[in-house]
């Protein structure tokens, strides 16, 4: 993530800008790839493109997407607002993971797992993003950050593999 998506990122969470509005604002832009096409355009003048703003999002985050498309910097946006909620979860003592999995778990495994990543982490709550891989062929990988944690068995053989190579 480029240093200028994490920098509007903390603007845009410091100007208090409800959640609803980012996030209506964040369906839009992805789901109309037009939209975001005719903001970034050089050939529609700025006048239309602060038009479109004022017609199409939110009033509460409409001064802020103005300064991005004027700055040339709106294909930034799913970066900026993953920052956002980089810094609402920090603020908010959560944890943000990502659990990559072959069988989706149960709610008593998630339970656990976030159990064990709010105790690990000292946080008070764990935001996991849940995200389907088959090709780890059995079991998952916990990843925080820069951390990751493999109980895959597609790791296991891995690790099997360097113990034999080693050899």
């Amino acid at each position: 993530m480029m240093q200028a998506a994490i920098n509007y990122g903390q603007v845009l969470y410091e100007l208090s800008v409800p959640e609803t509005a980012i996030e209506e604002t964040a369906l839009a832009l992805k789901t109309v790839p037009e939209l975001k096409r005719a903001l970034n355009s050089p050939v529609v003048a700025r006048s239309s493109k602060h038009r479109i703003i004022d017609r199409v999002f939110p009033a509460e985050i409409r001064t802020f997407l103005k300064v991005l498309v004027d700055r040339r910097d709106i294909d930034l946006a799913d970066d900026i607002f993953h920052a956002w909620r980089t810094c609402v979860c920090r603020q908010e003592g959560i944890l943000e993971a990502s659990l990559f999995y072959v069988t989706e778990p149960e709610e008593e495994q998630l339970s656990e797992i976030k159990a064990m990543l709010c105790k690990k982490y000292e946080k008070h709550d764990v935001r996991l993003r849940l995200i389907q891989d088959p090709g780890l062929i059995g079991g998952f990988i916990i990843r925080v950050g820069d951390m990751e944690t493999d109980w895959s068995l597609k790791g296991r053989l891995r690790e099997l593999e360097q113990k034999i190579m080693r050899r």
